[in-house]
């Protein structure tokens, strides 16, 4: 049984269960023993790292994508900083909520992830802003407003309070980085 197989499912798992699922249900699901799991993963938080790690990855991937494609700079922007891969649009990232409390380690790497890995998109920001398609702004304020907002959507129950989906949460954030919240003149 490989990891990726077990990683897989444990995504498929947290997807039906949120950070309730068990190593129970994994065993079960792929017909094998808890002790075959436990050689691969000591822990159901190690398990969790591996799966944050291959999200991550997948994510990485998906913005490499973008990045390479030929959109126009301000919607490869707007792409590259909410990248999700296909396979994980279903997955109701809301079920997070509880990660601090349960599973402390796993949530300092899940904010790990969420702060490393920005020169891509910051060399994208500083590209616009060179070539006056964005005005220029604090790249650092964005980012640390922009990775604060994931942090509290992943840990705080305020989108499922208001029924809103994680992928919707991320289409309205970026309008707001985007657009603003202010009405052009023509509107006026």
């Amino acid at each position: 049984m490989t990891k990726d197989i077990i990683i897989s499912e444990g995504i498929r798992q947290f997807n039906l269960k949120g950070l309730k699922f068990k190593m129970d249900d994994i065993s079960e699901s792929l017909h094998i023993s808890k002790k075959t799991i436990y050689v691969s993963f000591a822990s159901k938080e190690e398990l969790l790292m591996a799966m944050l790690d291959t999200g991550f990855a997948e994510i990485h991937k998906t913005k490499q994508n973008i990045l390479e494609s030929d959109l126009p700079l301000v919607d490869k922007l707007r792409k590259v900083m909410i990248a999700m891969p296909d396979q994980y649009l279903v997955i109701d990232f809301r079920s997070l909520a509880g990660l601090r409390q349960q599973y402390p380690e796993v949530e300092k790497h899940l904010r790990k992830h969420l702060e490393n890995d920005w020169e891509p998109v910051i060399a994208l920001m500083e590209e616009g802003i060179r070539q006056g398609i964005l005005k220029p702004f604090s790249i650092p304020v964005l980012r640390t407003m922009f990775t604060a907002s994931l942090e509290s959507f992943l840990s705080s129950s305020v989108l499922k309070d208001n029924e809103i989906s994680y992928s919707t949460a991320l289409d309205l954030m970026m309008d707001i980085i985007m657009e603003g919240v202010t009405c052009n003149e023509k509107e006026n």
